[in-house]
């Protein structure tokens, strides 16, 4: 899992930097998020507290993450929307990831 997380942190910053290079600058910020959120999750890993804690985190973290994403959607705020979407599917991505492991 830990070499996975870095790896997909290093892909988001260079997709990042492309897309920034290529003048697309509201889909780099996509990437930034997406990396960050690969960086938090590897710090958790890297917690050493075991598969049990990280899937924990994987839980307890992203609630607030819904929360603000059903939030938006009330009050039509489609910034927010996608934001939240894209931390939301990088959770997605690395519990499947989780399951390829087990």
């Amino acid at each position: 899992m830990n070499v996975y997380l870095e790896n997909r942190v290093q892909q988001c910053k260079e997709k990042e930097a492309a897309l920034l290079a290529d003048g697309r600058g509201d889909e780099a910020v996509f990437e930034k998020i997406r990396a960050n959120i690969f960086g938090i999750f590897l710090t958790v890993w890297n917690t050493g507290r075991g598969e049990a804690f990280f899937r924990e985190k994987l839980e307890q973290i992203p609630l607030a993450w819904q929360a603000s994403l059903e939030k938006a959607r009330a009050h039509h705020d489609e910034e927010t929307v996608c934001l939240e979407t894209v931390k939301l599917e990088a959770v997605r991505e690395i519990l499947a990831q989780l399951e390829v492991r087990a």
